[in-house]
């Protein structure tokens, strides 16, 4: 069993004399928090289960839906630890003694290390960005003490990335991957981040890199999500398959597997099986029950299929585990179309409060809250804002359909059109593109392509959600009458 982060209950070697080997090992919803190797005078006292799991759409999402993918223990620095895993409980036991410390000796830089993982480790299991902030502090205050200390330095990338501050998190990870060709974990964010700002070439060079020094799970799971990015959706099955067997065969279990599960069925939703889709998302919930993106997973299966009162009770116990705005606002809107009006209005002030939070808050989830704005009526002046905001760094496939989708809401159909050109160049087969680009082309008076458009954004059972799957009929039927 992998010893926890226990706090060392005394005062380590001044930061000269000590040199932490902290390995940069996350699994599925992985907890992140390491085990470190204590410096060689020191010995951490304490022993048990590590201390956490869950990673978030919102906060840790680096694929639409799929969350962060799992940096494979591979991919760990040398000499590295252990993986360890645990409960909230373990966390927070661990963050108070780690706190502790470093009140003790503020440059106690192993301390603030552990605690930046820590808090990592709980935003993934919590959705809380408020926990990733702590997290960047925490580490912050380690590299200033010791910036000679990549791993730390990879690892406050990392949460970088959760934050959505990707080009900061791409020159972090290739600085210190320049540096130090052995900090493979710094590649992989490199990778990610530049996969979200839309630079598939360097993202396609660093995974390539990545398959090379350290084939496995991890890396197939990057490469599925790249090849779903370009266009192959074949190909992101059999890798997300590759991955899900290689994490098995490994003899890993629970939330390495459950999210390995989830991101088969995320695909399987898109590419129209969603009885296909909740089979996977089912193993994914029975493999870690904790795990909200599974557990809304089977939600979206459900309503899909019909299960409408199943697929609320699923949404009901996702939220219950990590309120995500996009969760929230499924659930509103099976309320809604269910006639139970009031229940849906109070769900969807709740997807605002989350997203308005805090100024992190509006920045993790934006795409969220310029999706659920526009599908709902909502502010869309503030929705384009938003988007173009992000747009204007993050030039992702996504950001090109979340700015279009807010220009044809404020009553720009041409400008629309420009830009869900820009986000289908990318090559992605998403119905939710199509289905965007069809209401662009009806509202611009182009009928056979509008119908087109939205034939095929209907084709795929349940891709697309229940108030999109009725939108999208009521403006086909209305097009297909005039012809």
């Amino acid at each position: 069993m992998a010893t926890t982060l226990q706090p060392n209950r005394f005062r380590l070697r001044p930061v000269g004399m000590a040199a932490a080997a902290l390995g940069l090992v996350i699994a599925t919803y992985g907890v992140a928090a390491l085990r470190a190797t204590p410096p060689p005078a020191a010995n951490a006292n304490g022993a048990g289960t590590g201390a956490g799991t869950g990673t978030g759409t919102g906060a840790g999402q680096v694929a639409p839906g799929l969350g962060a993918p799992p940096v494979d223990v591979t991919l760990a620095s040398p000499g590295g630890p252990a993986l360890a895993v645990g409960s909230l409980a373990q966390i927070d036991h661990s963050i108070a003694g780690w706190t502790e410390n470093l009140a003790q000796e503020s440059k106690d830089f192993y301390a603030a290390t552990n605690l930046g993982l820590l808090y990592e480790g709980r935003a993934r299991l919590t959705g809380d960005i408020a926990d990733y902030d702590r997290a960047r502090q925490a580490l912050e205050q380690s590299i200033a003490v010791a910036p000679e200390e990549s791993a730390a330095r990879v690892v406050h990338a990392r949460v970088l990335a959760s934050l959505h501050e990707f080009p900061a998190a791409l020159a972090e990870a290739r600085a210190v991957f320049t540096a130090d060709p052995t900090q493979l974990p710094a590649l992989a964010v490199e990778g990610d981040s530049a996969l979200e700002l839309g630079d598939v070439a360097t993202a396609t060079a660093a995974y390539g890199a990545l398959a090379k020094a350290a084939p496995g799970a991890a890396v197939d799971a990057r490469l599925s999500r790249l090849a779903f990015i370009e266009g192959r959706p074949q190909d992101a099955w059999r890798l997300a398959r590759q991955a899900y067997d290689e994490d098995v065969a490994a003899g890993d279990t629970g939330q390495s597997e459950s999210w390995y599960a989830y991101v088969l069925g995320t695909l399987a939703m898109t590419s129209g099986q969603p009885q296909q889709a909740l089979d996977w998302f089912n193993r994914a919930v029975a493999e870690w029950p904790g795990s909200f993106l599974a557990n809304a997973g089977v939600g979206r299966a459900q309503a899909a299929l019909g299960q409408t009162a199943a697929a609320i009770q699923a949404y009901q116990a996702a939220i219950a585990i990590a309120p995500q705005p996009d969760a929230v606002a499924a659930l509103g809107d099976l309320y809604a179309i269910g006639g139970q009006p009031k229940l849906a209005q109070d769900d969807y002030a709740t997807v605002e409060a989350i997203g308005h939070l805090a100024a992190l808050n509006e920045q993790v989830f934006n795409r969220q809250l310029v999706l659920f704005s526009v599908n709902h009526d909502r502010d869309l002046a503030q929705a384009l804002q938003l988007a173009q905001t992000e747009l204007a760094v993050r030039k992702d496939a996504y950001g090109y359909d979340a700015v279009a989708w807010a220009l044809l809401a404020n009553g720009r159909a041409a400008d629309a059109q420009v830009a869900i050109g820009q986000a289908m160049a990318f090559g992605t087969i998403d119905p939710l593109f199509e289905y965007h680009a069809g209401l662009i082309a009806q509202a611009l008076g182009q009928h056979d392509r509008a119908v087109d458009l939205l034939q095929q954004a209907l084709a795929p059972v349940g891709a697309l959600d229940p108030l999109a799957t009725a939108r999208a009929q009521a403006a086909l039927a209305s097009l297909e009458a005039r012809r």
